[in-house]
């Protein structure tokens, strides 16, 4: 059967809807509803809807979709994969492989230096994905709240597409330490999503946002320093309580040491860890330097000099800290430690002792921090 891979034209976007929404199962519009600033109609980047089509019908899609990660000073490109189907009757053909294939290459070649996508471990393990990364998700109660925090009350107020709310929640948000890079529009788009509810307190000093047409069953976002932030909590549990019994609301928060992931610690009743995603390094030169602001402060008080390399690809980088100085270069020798692509993801992201290493100086700089919001999820 011949075919080509090529990319979506804006014409082809109602076809395209309905490829998708037939592949996965979806009610009409799902996916611009959903996700409005990658998937509505002005909103495409059609450049990076990757399809192959027979008898020139869309049978076939791989998505790109440029996410930058910033944690304090580090800024990370990733390509994030996404509407991942083919047809029902054409799989078994390949196509699929071939799509991720060719959307892997076209990622290194625009110098994306990591992917990440969600999906099944075993199937995106074929081509070097590997889960990776961790949030915590806290259980948090009226009552844990009065016993650990003693909260009071504060006057709530719901965001409807008001500009001013819309400034104070994109200012908060940006004060979180790990965000995927929005506009002004992507805000817009995705804080109006249909089912998205939002509040913030009455001082505009906090803000969360779930999921739900009623109570809040799992806070995917908020903003604000914990003094802030708990007390809005508080309000809105003790006001939906009384309507819909919500006395208890789950949190999703990054794996990152800092005053809120603390506070939710201590407040809490439950937790635990849960992956962020699979993650594919598409360079581990690239990688390493854009997290080299956050090695460099690790590594303040340290020496270290290892080279590592990855055996599918052949890259192979040596490492080095002297004192808060990073370097990194290519090299042709063999590496200290050569592991196999997932390792290797398991090694930056979830730490050495996830690959069987015992007590090293890696554990002071690895694992790195890795965090996409729900609302950024594609």
């Amino acid at each position: 059967m011949d075919f080509e891979i090529t990319t979506c034209r804006p014409e082809d976007y109602d076809e395209l809807m309905v490829f998708l929404e037939t592949s996965y199962r979806h009610s009409r519009g799902y996916f611009p509803r959903r996700y409005p600033h990658v998937w509505r109609r002005e909103t495409v980047d059609y450049e990076n809807r990757l399809v192959i089509k027979v008898d020139d019908r869309i049978v076939s899609h791989v998505g790109v979709f440029p996410l930058k990660m910033r944690i304090g000073k580090v800024e990370v490109m990733m390509g994030g994969i996404g509407g991942v189907a083919t047809l029902q009757e054409f799989r078994g053909r390949g196509f699929m492989t071939k799509l991720m294939n060719y959307a892997i290459s076209k990622m290194r070649k625009e110098g994306y230096p990591l992917s990440i996508l969600w999906g099944d471990r075993q199937r995106y393990g074929h081509f070097g994905y590997e889960m990776a990364g961790k949030y915590a998700l806290f259980k948090v109660s009226v009552r844990s709240l009065e016993i650990e925090w003693r909260p009071s009350m504060v006057g709530i107020v719901r965001y409807r597409g008001e500009s001013d709310l819309l400034d104070s929640i994109i200012s908060l948000h940006d004060k979180e330490p790990i965000v995927i890079e929005r506009s002004r529009r992507d805000y817009e788009l995705l804080f109006d999503m249909p089912g998205l509810m939002v509040f913030l307190s009455e001082e505009k000093s906090a803000y969360i946002a779930f999921i739900s047409e009623h109570r809040p069953n799992r806070i995917i976002e908020y903003g604000g320093p914990p003094e802030n932030l708990f007390p809005l909590i508080y309000s809105i549990l003790m006001t939906l309580g009384k309507e819909y019994g919500a006395s208890e609301v789950e949190v999703s928060c990054p794996y990152y040491i800092y005053d809120t992931f603390l506070a939710l610690r201590r407040v809490c009743y439950l937790w635990r860890l849960v992956p962020v995603g699979m993650v594919k390094i598409l360079s581990l030169k690239d990688t390493l330097k854009a997290y080299s602001p956050l090695l460099s402060e690790r590594g303040s008080r340290l020496q270290i000099d290892i080279s590592i390399g990855i055996k599918e690809t052949g890259e192979r980088v040596r490492l080095m800290v002297d004192r808060g100085e990073v370097l990194l270069e290519e090299i042709d020798t063999e590496p200290k430690l050569l592991l196999d692509e997932r390792s290797m993801v398991r090694l930056l992201f979830d730490g050495p002792e996830t690959i069987g290493l015992g007590a090293s100086q890696l554990q002071v700089l690895f694992p790195l921090p890795l965090y996409v919001w729900g609302l950024d999820h594609i």
